[in-house]
């Protein structure tokens, strides 16, 4: 009866360290206390998205996008639960869908752009539909 109390004594201070261990881990949780994402106002993001694309930064395909082929239709905040950096994605319908390279009956209809903290486009998607 003793050893069952000593037992159950002992596993619950290895379950109460376990628990602590975890709370304090940097891994155990998608949002950090205290780390506050960079949050700007809607216009203000596609503001800097289509000076990227001004500059010329939006490719697809080899192919430079221009601002005038976009309605940009929505804002992203991406957040990788393996790390407190939080990813700006634009999402842009193209006016006019274009041709896939090599695809006779696909066409480009979207295109998704990841913005850095400098307003550089640093990754693109290429949103592609069947006919």
């Amino acid at each position: 009866m003793q050893f069952e109390k000593d037992m159950m004594k002992a596993r619950n201070i290895v379950m109460s360290a376990i628990v602590l261990a975890l709370l304090g881990s940097s891994y155990a949780w998608a949002h950090s206390p205290g780390i506050k994402p960079e949050l700007k106002e809607p216009q203000e993001v596609i503001r800097i998205y289509l000076k990227a694309v001004e500059r010329g930064e939006l490719i697809i395909f080899e192919r430079k996008l221009e601002k005038s082929m976009l309605t940009p239709i929505r804002i992203e905040y991406v957040y990788e639960l393996n790390n407190t950096i939080v990813k700006v994605k634009v999402y842009s319908e193209l006016k006019k869908p274009m041709p896939v390279p090599g695809q006779n009956r696909c066409k480009l209809r979207g295109v998704s752009a990841i913005l850095d903290r400098d307003g550089k486009i640093v990754e693109t998607e290429a949103h592609i539909w069947t006919e």
